[in-house]
């Protein structure tokens, strides 16, 4: 493998993130197609168990990894799970479970709103091969393929009421990790400083950028929504 492959700092639009990129539209579509067309209901729920299985067991990995590699307080400042994505992890595993309507419709406006711009814009400065990188692609494309399969595999739909109730939640989680984040000096969900990385949309100073953030979130919903305003709610096979 090439030296312009194996990088110690993330590029990007570099090969891996560009490999990562693409390696994640297969998989939406590959894993989606298998769940919908599955013969029965015990390879389509085998599936959607698996991947409940690397969404919480990733999760269980990196509580322990950067436990025992970083110690605690670096474990309190970088690894609770306090921003909007590390949620998503714990509610798509759930939706996944129970194919909760409500659940379904947070982690669809959340990944496809939040995830997939971390996704385009990570906020990480490891390269491939590091387990930074390895971890924070995994963990954010597991929410996103989740989503894929309850929408294109399951046949799940969000409804308008969707849209305001994961916006309210999201105003709450501001509140309430904002609280957290006073207490124990962090900056989760980025609501102290914003993140080092390539995002387009920290352009203003504090506070503003949570503000037109929680703007653009409104419209992002909005038309996520849109293609399915006109559509009942599928049953769930």
């Amino acid at each position: 493998m090439t030296a312009a492959v194996l990088q110690s700092e993330f590029v990007q639009f570099g090969p891996p993130h560009l490999i990562v990129i693409a390696t994640l539209i297969v998989l939406c579509v590959t894993v989606s197609a298998v769940v919908r067309y599955a013969p029965s209901s015990t390879v389509k729920h085998g599936i959607c168990r698996g991947l409940v299985v690397v969404l919480l067991g990733g999760e269980c990995f990196k509580y322990v990894f950067t436990y025992t590699q970083y110690g605690r307080d670096y474990f309190v400042q970088n690894s609770l799970p306090l921003h909007v994505c590390g949620i998503a992890v714990y509610l798509a595993a759930f939706m996944l479970i129970t194919r909760r309507q409500v659940v379904f419709e947070i982690v669809y406006f959340w990944a496809l709103g939040g995830t997939t711009q971390a996704i385009l814009t990570p906020a990480v400065a490891a390269g491939f091969p590091s387990y930074h990188f390895y971890q924070f692609f995994i963990e954010h494309s597991a929410v996103i393929i989740a989503v894929f399969v309850a929408v294109f595999g399951l046949k799940m739909r969000p409804r308008l009421k969707g849209v305001w109730i994961t916006y309210a939640l999201s105003w709450l989680l501001v509140f309430v990790v904002g609280g957290i984040n006073y207490l124990l000096d962090t900056n989760y969900m980025y609501l102290c400083r914003p993140p080092t990385g390539v995002s387009p949309f920290y352009f203003l100073d504090w506070p503003w950028y949570i503000l037109f953030q929680s703007g653009l979130a409104l419209v992002i919903f909005s038309l996520l929504y849109l293609p399915f305003a006109r559509q009942p709610k599928l049953a769930v096979n």
